[in-house]
């Protein structure tokens, strides 16, 4: 829930086209910044401050630099008075026109959400393109002391990390919900993989599947009204869709020597993209969601896992290359793979930032692991949570 004021506004909405995405070197389009004409004298207007950088470097659109080096100069400062937080920032180029020009009031305890709301204000009003510094990330995390995995949510600045369950048991493959409001995921918390839906507004915990056997999955369709499941409940794991109203199942495949996982619905809700090992290695397979169609779309690497099938149409997934684990983005229209995460970690368990643009995986490298963010325009991996303990299989919130 935002409580943010806007007091004054000199912008004008800028549409721009969803899913379109656009490859470049890295370091084509990134603008650099100066902070030196920016006051911010008390703690939670250095907050504010810091917290804008690191979501507008986060972005890759944006550069802090020294002023001799500047494309943009922020000016204006960040005032306390009495619990509330003032902002007044202009954005000037170096012909000094102004590009962005806000100011802004909120209480002091809120730095951080402000900040994150304004480097997505700035990369749209600057950059026509969306930002996804508002938008959290579901991890499971096992932390020191901490018995059993757990969820945790945090925003991609690595902040605000809040402890989501406290089963002390085991939870895996967490999925949120297309209107943001949900988060499902396989949890091991009455000792059975039962698959649970967790309303976010009010905590409650619905069972949306708890057959005997393996149920895992739960991937809710883009209109909300359908999840595809993995369920053993015929005997070995096949892939389902359930109508979530009336809680009818409709069986979508039936290759018994093998094991499924990780369904993903395509933007239109029309396929759904999975893992299947019924012609020998995992690869993955694109199936209709009325059960036709089934067809394989990879073909190397020693196994493909994780897909999720992103809004700008590709699909993101993991493809272990001799004894590495690299992150590869699928076009499922034309069959091409192109790998972009670095061969010195493996790098896994991808989800597709909201923009269409940004990937957070897991690294791990030995027995550490920790949530990073990689870009497909080519920039370095950035760490986005490396606290104490080991972070797993994000999914990003619409």
């Amino acid at each position: 829930m935002r409580t943010l004021l806007l007091l004054l506004s000199f912008w004008t909405p800028i549409l721009f086209a969803q899913g379109e995405i656009v490859i470049r070197r890295p370091g084509d389009g990134v603008s650099g910044f100066d902070l030196t004409g920016f006051s911010a004298p008390s703690a939670a207007g250095r907050v504010f401050q810091d917290t804008l950088r690191r979501n507008l470097e986060l972005s890759g659109s944006f550069r802090m630099v020294p002023p001799s080096g500047a494309e943009l100069r922020f000016v204006g400062d960040a005032q306390e008075s009495g619990g509330q937080l003032t902002v007044t920032l202009q954005i000037l180029d170096r012909a000094s026109q102004r590009r962005f020009g806000k100011r802004y009031q909120i209480g002091a305890d809120q730095a951080r959400t402000l900040g994150r709301q304004v480097a997505d204000e700035i990369l749209r009003d600057l950059k026509n393109l969306q930002g996804f510094a508002q938008n959290r990330l579901v991890v499971v995390g096992t932390r020191p002391g901490v018995t059993g995995k757990d969820l945790y949510l945090v925003f991609p600045d690595g902040g605000d990390l809040v402890q989501l369950t406290r089963f002390g048991r085991v939870v895996v493959g967490p999925r949120w919900a297309p209107d943001g409001e949900s988060i499902t995921y396989t949890s091991f918390h009455r000792n059975f993989p039962d698959v649970v839906r967790h309303h976010l507004r009010t905590g409650q915990l619905e069972r949306i599947s708890s057959f005997p056997g393996m149920n895992a999955g739960g991937a809710i369709s883009p209109d909300g009204r359908h999840t595809a499941l993995i369920l053993s409940r015929d005997g070995r794991p096949e892939l389902y869709i359930r109508d979530l109203r009336s809680g009818q199942l409709t069986r979508l495949t039936n290759t018994p020597m093998s094991a499924k996982s990780s369904p993903s619905w395509s933007p239109d809700g029309a396929r759904i993209v999975f893992v299947s090992g019924h012609e020998g290695r995992p690869h993955l397979y694109i199936i209709n969601r009325n059960g036709s169609g089934l067809r394989r779309v990879t073909t190397g690497g020693n196994e493909n896992v994780s897909p999720d099938w992103g809004r700008n149409g590709l699909i993101v997934f993991t493809r272990r290359m001799g004894r590495i684990n690299q992150t590869a983005i699928l076009d499922p229209q034309t069959g091409n793979v192109r790998l972009i995460s670095p061969e010195d970690a493996n790098f896994e368990e991808p989800t597709w930032a909201p923009n269409g643009r940004h990937i957070a995986v897991t690294r791990s490298q030995g027995a550490q692991s920790a949530i990073y963010l990689l870009d497909i325009q080519g920039s370095a991996p950035i760490p986005l949570l490396r606290d104490q303990g080991n972070w797993h299989m994000p999914s990003w919130a619409p």
